[in-house]
């Protein structure tokens, strides 16, 4: 029987039910749709899981390839509401998903032409270093600005951290990929096995504390 219950989809649900019981309510429509995102993110690993099997033997590419889509339509929306503070976003993240969006239909054919069905990896790096570009000029915007904001309260500041955190890492991980690949540990696992669970573990802790920050900006902006 595969085993649903990892370190990452554990993660995954718990702030899914986090994102439920703080975001449900909220004022914003982007929050809200966030419950939404994260529940598609649980359908799609649980799936996943069950189509690789119980020896992970089964190509499931194809789930991923399709969540993707998801991955980066919604990402790309949040933050086109998160810079739209600051300044007109929507000619950045209209180029960015543009940019995007003909890497994977290209990469999606070639995969289907050669029938390898392969994950669209090139899609995923360039949608990973958008996702750091974001992160980054968002933080600068962030500096600029003159208004006081209490960072260890701040919603958006800890969804971006999370965004941050996970994607450069990840790409990080990417590029030296064949060399961490060969580091089995004791127990026959990758590195990388562990090293992708403990990023899933910070990137749905950052969102966890940021949909309570906004369940507590939320309630004390209406008291």
């Amino acid at each position: 029987m595969p085993n649903y219950f990892t370190a990452s989809t554990i993660s995954e649900l718990i702030c899914f039910a986090i994102a439920a019981a703080c975001l449900i309510t909220d004022k914003s429509l982007m929050w809200r749709i966030m419950v939404m995102y994260l529940f598609v993110t649980c359908v799609a690993e649980l799936i996943g899981v069950y189509v690789a099997g119980s020896k992970q033997s089964v190509n499931n590419y194809w789930v991923y390839n399709i969540f993707l889509i998801f991955e980066s339509g919604f990402t790309h929306l949040m933050f086109a509401f998160l810079l739209n503070r600051y300044i007109n976003s929507k000619p950045i993240i209209i180029i960015g998903f543009a940019i995007f969006s003909l890497i994977y239909i290209y990469e999606l054919i070639d995969n289907r032409a050669h029938q390898l069905y392969g994950f669209n990896m090139n899609s995923y790096k360039v949608m990973s270093v958008l996702f750091v570009v974001y992160s980054l000029y968002y933080y600068y915007l962030l500096l600029k600005d003159d208004n006081y904001i209490d960072l260890k309260y701040s919603a958006e500041f800890w969804w971006v951290a999370g965004v941050l955190i996970f994607y450069f890492t990840d790409i990080s991980c990417t590029v030296f990929y064949r060399h961490l690949a060969r580091v089995r540990l004791w127990n026959g696992r990758h590195l990388t096995h562990y090293i992708i669970s403990v990023l899933n573990i910070l990137l749905y802790g950052c969102w966890s504390y940021s949909f309570i920050c906004r369940k507590w900006l939320t309630t004390t902006s209406r008291a």
